[in-house]
């Protein structure tokens, strides 16, 4: 195969280019770092490959790269597609970094379900308004994890939770059976999981099957006093719900790394919602992680170079 031009759509390519371009020689790479350049650099360029990622504070170029008449493999540098579908799976191979920040949302999940259950979020906010208040914590021994998604993050969570001592369980759209897990619910079958599990949490991928899944009757089915925590995307949670079910102590807690709105707004009432943690989409950013997704993306490269069949493709009908 003829060597392809590829374009890199990133603000910081010198993180991991050196990389790319000592691995293969004779791939000639084409660096675009600002939104502003794209349209300009599809043009000049007209690159058989991209590889893109998220990096200033406003919508994914979807379009742009999507609308590309020469592109004919898009590699995105994260895991969720919502910000790209959708696409013509016939015309054009998508495919994502899913995997590349698993291990460290699992790390965020566990820290979660233990900071819970000391009550961090209820001591946190104590501590601002400079109270001393004892009170109990409870203890996470015995406890069951209801995962909602069980692809790379969800495995990952499964397994470091069961390393952890917890028991846990899943919903997912494939029956498939998990070593990780003890039982495989159906979509189906999500309100009955809830209602038997002490903590749900959400990782699953944004899809019309999956957006405003866990609404105001998925709270009501969660046991009295058990935990909520999402990694995945706040389009999946209806927020008012997960606000109400807060205030009349329905859930003893809950952590989010996302929000329906991102940056969260200064007058969202999620922000004095009772013993919620919000982080702001922190848990899957670590450092380093776009290095990691590039190289995801090389060994992809040397794959479609070889004729291979591509890793991690996602298709646009089914979200995922």
């Amino acid at each position: 195969m003829d060597a392809p031009e590829v374009l890199v759509f990133y603000d910081k390519p010198e993180e991991f280019l050196d990389s790319l371009t000592v691995r293969f020689p004779n791939v000639r790479f084409h660096c675009c770092r600002h939104y502003a350049d794209l349209d300009a650099a599809l043009l000049n360029v007209q690159p058989q490959i991209a590889f893109a990622c998220k990096f200033e504070p406003r919508p994914f170029p979807r379009a742009a790269l999507i609308g590309s008449p020469t592109l004919q493999w898009l590699s995105i540098g994260f895991a969720g597609v919502d910000h790209v579908v959708p696409w013509d799976d016939d015309k054009l191979v998508v495919t994502n970094a899913a995997g590349v920040a698993a291990e460290e949302m699992a790390q965020y999940v566990l820290a979660a379900i233990f900071g819970l259950h000391q009550r961090f979020p209820y001591f946190a906010r104590r501590q601002y308004e400079r109270v001393w208040d004892y009170q109990l914590i409870r203890s996470a021994r015995g406890v069951r994890v209801g995962l909602v998604g069980l692809g790379h993050t969800g495995e990952a969570v499964a397994r470091l939770c069961r390393a952890a001592g917890l028991s846990v369980v899943a919903c997912r759209a494939s029956s498939a059976p998990s070593a990780n897990v003890d039982r495989v619910y159906a979509p189906a079958e999500l309100h009955a999981m809830l209602a038997e599990v002490d903590v749900t949490v959400v990782c699953a991928a944004l899809t019309p099957a999956t957006r405003d899944l866990i609404d105001a009757k998925a709270f009501a089915r969660m046991r009295r006093g058990s935990y909520f925590i999402n990694v995945a995307r706040g389009g999946i949670a209806v927020e008012e719900a997960l606000i109400a079910a807060l205030h009349s102590d329905h859930l003893g807690g809950a952590v989010i790394d996302v929000a329906r709105t991102e940056p969260l707004p200064a007058d969202s009432p999620l922000w004095n919602a009772p013993n919620l943690l919000i982080t702001p989409h922190t848990s899957s950013e670590y450092d380093g992680w776009v290095a990691r997704a590039a190289e995801m993306f090389a060994d992809n490269l040397e794959r479609w170079l070889t004729g291979e069949t591509l890793l991690n493709r996602v298709y646009s009908h089914r979200g995922y």
